[in-house]
Protein backbone atom coordinates (compact mmCIF):
# COMPACT_ATOMS: atom_id res chain seq x y z
CA UNK A 1 0.00 0.00 0.00
CA UNK A 2 1.11 3.53 -0.87
CA UNK A 3 1.96 6.03 1.78
CA UNK A 4 -0.65 8.72 2.49
CA UNK A 5 0.23 12.50 1.76
CA UNK A 6 0.59 13.92 5.66
CA UNK A 7 0.62 17.94 7.11
CA UNK A 8 3.96 17.94 6.71
CA UNK A 9 3.99 17.33 3.16
CA UNK A 10 1.58 20.45 2.63
CA UNK A 11 3.48 22.41 5.53
CA UNK A 12 5.72 23.89 2.62
CA UNK A 13 6.12 26.59 0.27
CA UNK A 14 3.11 26.39 -1.80
CA UNK A 15 4.87 26.59 -4.85
CA UNK A 16 7.17 23.80 -4.25
CA UNK A 17 3.93 21.68 -3.40
CA UNK A 18 2.44 22.86 -6.04
CA UNK A 19 5.74 20.77 -8.35
CA UNK A 20 6.07 17.92 -6.42
CA UNK A 21 1.89 17.13 -6.29
CA UNK A 22 2.43 16.16 -9.92
CA UNK A 23 2.50 12.55 -10.25
CA UNK A 24 1.55 11.95 -6.93
CA UNK A 25 -1.97 9.51 -6.78
CA UNK A 26 -5.29 11.73 -6.15
CA UNK A 27 -7.28 8.78 -4.40
CA UNK A 28 -11.08 8.95 -3.45
CA UNK A 29 -13.56 6.24 -1.61
CA UNK A 30 -16.80 6.82 -2.82
CA UNK A 31 -20.26 5.86 -1.32
CA UNK A 32 -20.07 2.19 -2.73
CA UNK A 33 -17.08 1.65 -1.37
CA UNK A 34 -14.85 1.58 -5.06
CA UNK A 35 -11.64 3.41 -5.02
CA UNK A 36 -10.66 5.62 -7.89
CA UNK A 37 -7.10 6.50 -7.87
CA UNK A 38 -5.45 8.87 -10.75
CA UNK A 39 -1.82 10.78 -11.30
CA UNK A 40 -2.03 14.34 -10.68
CA UNK A 41 -0.73 15.81 -14.46
CA UNK A 42 -1.52 19.54 -13.50
CA UNK A 43 -2.09 21.76 -10.39
CA UNK A 44 -1.38 25.62 -9.92
CA UNK A 45 -0.73 27.50 -7.09
CA UNK A 46 -2.43 30.32 -4.86
CA UNK A 47 -0.03 32.18 -2.58
CA UNK A 48 -0.57 34.53 0.34
CA UNK A 49 -2.86 37.98 0.83
CA UNK A 50 -0.76 40.10 -2.07
CA UNK A 51 -1.53 37.28 -4.80
CA UNK A 52 -4.48 38.78 -6.43
CA UNK A 53 -5.64 36.11 -8.48
CA UNK A 54 -6.34 33.83 -4.65
CA UNK A 55 -9.28 34.49 -2.79
CA UNK A 56 -7.55 35.52 -0.12
CA UNK A 57 -6.17 38.39 -1.26
CA UNK A 58 -8.84 40.39 0.57
CA UNK A 59 -8.71 38.55 3.66
CA UNK A 60 -10.52 35.70 5.34
CA UNK A 61 -14.52 35.26 4.23
CA UNK A 62 -16.91 32.60 5.15
CA UNK A 63 -15.70 31.11 1.93
CA UNK A 64 -12.15 31.45 2.07
CA UNK A 65 -11.54 30.21 5.69
CA UNK A 66 -9.98 27.19 5.51
CA UNK A 67 -7.05 28.71 2.87
CA UNK A 68 -6.19 30.31 6.62
CA UNK A 69 -5.60 27.15 8.30
CA UNK A 70 -3.43 24.17 8.64
CA UNK A 71 -1.75 22.80 5.68
CA UNK A 72 -3.06 19.48 3.92
CA UNK A 73 -7.25 19.98 4.01
CA UNK A 74 -9.29 20.93 1.50
CA UNK A 75 -10.74 24.07 -0.03
CA UNK A 76 -13.57 22.88 -1.93
CA UNK A 77 -15.75 25.84 -3.59
CA UNK A 78 -18.19 26.31 -6.19
CA UNK A 79 -16.57 28.47 -9.62
CA UNK A 80 -19.23 30.28 -11.40
CA UNK A 81 -21.90 28.35 -9.66
CA UNK A 82 -21.29 25.75 -11.70
CA UNK A 83 -18.59 23.28 -10.59
CA UNK A 84 -16.72 22.21 -7.76
CA UNK A 85 -13.15 23.29 -7.69
CA UNK A 86 -10.49 20.66 -5.38
CA UNK A 87 -7.70 23.13 -3.56
CA UNK A 88 -5.73 22.00 -1.03
CA UNK A 89 -3.81 23.99 2.09
CA UNK A 90 -0.37 24.52 2.17
CA UNK A 91 1.76 26.28 4.98
CA UNK A 92 1.59 27.16 8.38
CA UNK A 93 -1.79 28.19 9.90
CA UNK A 94 -2.88 31.66 9.65
CA UNK A 95 -1.17 32.21 6.15
CA UNK A 96 -3.74 32.09 3.30
CA UNK A 97 -2.17 29.30 0.31
CA UNK A 98 -3.53 26.52 -1.72
CA UNK A 99 -2.84 24.36 -4.38
CA UNK A 100 -5.43 23.48 -7.12
CA UNK A 101 -5.50 20.19 -8.84
CA UNK A 102 -6.82 21.01 -12.34
CA UNK A 103 -6.00 17.88 -14.24
CA UNK A 104 -5.02 14.21 -13.49
CA UNK A 105 -4.48 11.08 -15.68
CA UNK A 106 -7.57 10.52 -18.28
CA UNK A 107 -9.40 13.56 -16.58
CA UNK A 108 -8.61 17.63 -17.98
CA UNK A 109 -10.08 20.74 -16.20
CA UNK A 110 -10.80 20.70 -12.44
CA UNK A 111 -14.44 20.89 -12.69
CA UNK A 112 -14.50 17.51 -14.51
CA UNK A 113 -12.01 16.16 -12.10
CA UNK A 114 -14.17 16.92 -9.37
CA UNK A 115 -16.97 15.75 -11.32
CA UNK A 116 -15.51 12.29 -12.03
CA UNK A 117 -14.09 11.93 -7.76
CA UNK A 118 -17.69 12.83 -6.83
CA UNK A 119 -16.35 15.62 -4.60
CA UNK A 120 -18.28 18.39 -3.90
CA UNK A 121 -18.44 21.00 -0.77
CA UNK A 122 -19.43 17.97 1.53
CA UNK A 123 -16.01 17.59 1.60
CA UNK A 124 -14.76 20.97 2.33
CA UNK A 125 -12.18 21.89 5.26
CA UNK A 126 -11.70 17.90 5.44
CA UNK A 127 -7.92 16.56 6.60
CA UNK A 128 -6.85 14.19 2.98
CA UNK A 129 -7.01 10.52 4.61
CA UNK A 130 -7.79 7.39 4.19
CA UNK A 131 -10.77 7.34 6.66
CA UNK A 132 -11.97 10.82 5.10
CA UNK A 133 -12.60 9.11 1.54
CA UNK A 134 -10.50 11.22 -0.41
CA UNK A 135 -6.34 11.26 0.37
CA UNK A 136 -3.08 11.31 -1.70
CA UNK A 137 -0.47 8.66 -2.07
CA UNK A 138 3.07 8.95 -2.70
CA UNK A 139 3.89 7.66 -6.44
CA UNK A 140 6.63 4.52 -7.07
CA UNK A 141 8.20 6.89 -9.80
CA UNK A 142 8.52 10.66 -9.04
CA UNK A 143 8.60 13.25 -11.74
CA UNK A 144 11.76 14.35 -12.83
CA UNK A 145 12.11 18.62 -13.44
CA UNK A 146 12.46 18.40 -17.09
CA UNK A 147 9.04 16.82 -16.98
CA UNK A 148 7.66 19.85 -15.76
CA UNK A 149 6.49 22.74 -17.62
CA UNK A 150 5.54 26.38 -15.91
CA UNK A 151 3.31 28.35 -17.33
CA UNK A 152 0.63 31.20 -16.22
CA UNK A 153 -2.67 30.85 -14.58
CA UNK A 154 -5.89 30.20 -16.35
CA UNK A 155 -8.59 32.39 -15.77
CA UNK A 156 -7.05 35.10 -13.64
CA UNK A 157 -7.53 38.27 -15.97
CA UNK A 158 -8.85 40.31 -13.04
CA UNK A 159 -5.96 40.34 -10.79
CA UNK A 160 -4.20 42.27 -13.55
CA UNK A 161 -1.44 41.33 -15.64
CA UNK A 162 1.28 40.90 -13.07
CA UNK A 163 -0.27 37.78 -11.31
CA UNK A 164 -2.50 36.88 -14.51
CA UNK A 165 1.10 35.72 -16.22
CA UNK A 166 3.14 34.72 -13.05
CA UNK A 167 3.97 30.80 -13.67
CA UNK A 168 2.77 29.42 -11.01
CA UNK A 169 0.54 26.87 -12.96
CA UNK A 170 2.70 23.45 -13.38
CA UNK A 171 2.09 20.78 -16.26
CA UNK A 172 3.72 17.27 -16.32
CA UNK A 173 5.17 17.38 -20.24
CA UNK A 174 4.65 13.69 -20.70
CA UNK A 175 0.98 13.35 -20.17
CA UNK A 176 -0.07 17.40 -21.83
Amino acid sequence: MARVLGKAFFNRPTLDVARELLGKQLCRRLDSGKIIRARICETEAYDGLEDRASHASKGPTTRNVVMFGPPGRTYIYLCYGVHWLLNITTREQGYPAAVLIRAVEGVEGPGRLTKHFQISSALNNQLLTRVGGLWLEASLDEIRAEEIVAKPRVGVDYAGAEWATIPWRFVWTSKE
